[in-house]
């Protein structure tokens, strides 16, 4: 498990073959399973546009719908080709893969068809913006998604005050690393 920090933003990033059900939903999407799935979780709002406003930022802050970017990768991520971004890997048991495929997939709106609801092309290549359940707001971002994630998957960490990416960096210095 990795997770992915871009600035002010932090998302999760899966090894293909640990990700159980949502892999085979995600595949029509995006073809064969990818070596790596990157998720990332936002208000839909502002995370979908692409030029986002103040107004956008300003109505972030109210309880709102979500999405989820999922962006699908031929390679292992790293700090060196991904610029811009700071990756931290986590080794994980078999348990506590399926405690984080669990938790994802609760994140991922399912349709009355029993089909995860595409919302439009991602902005980066192989990425794709789907509905997700979950209620974004000032006290519930990306950052506290993240570390749900995180804990979720078995690492003693809390979501809870986390707001920001600084507060999500602070948690990994705290647990082991491996590449």
């Amino acid at each position: 498990m990795g997770i992915i920090n871009i600035g002010w933003h932090t998302g999760v990033i899966i090894p293909g073959v640990d990700l159980g059900q949502l892999s085979a939903d995600l595949s029509p999407y995006f073809g064969a399973t990818p070596r790596y799935w990157i998720f990332g979780w936002g208000n839909r709002q502002y995370y979908m546009t692409s030029d986002p406003g103040i107004l956008s930022g300003i109505s972030a802050l109210f309880p709102s719908r979500s999405v989820l970017l999922v962006r699908a990768l031929s390679y292992k991520p790293t700090d060196r080709n991904m610029p811009g971004v700071k990756i931290w890997w986590l080794p994980l048991t078999a348990s506590d893969r399926r405690h984080l495929d669990h938790y994802l997939t609760h994140y991922s709106y399912i349709s009355s068809l029993g089909e995860l609801t595409y919302l439009g092309a991602g902005p980066y290549p192989h990425s794709a913006f789907f509905a997700s359940t979950g209620t974004y707001d000032a006290f519930h971002t990306c950052n506290t998604w993240t570390v749900t994630a995180l804990q979720k998957a078995g690492f003693p960490v809390s979501p809870q005050g986390v707001l920001f990416a600084g507060q999500v960096r602070a948690d990994m210095h705290e647990l082991p690393s491996c590449d």
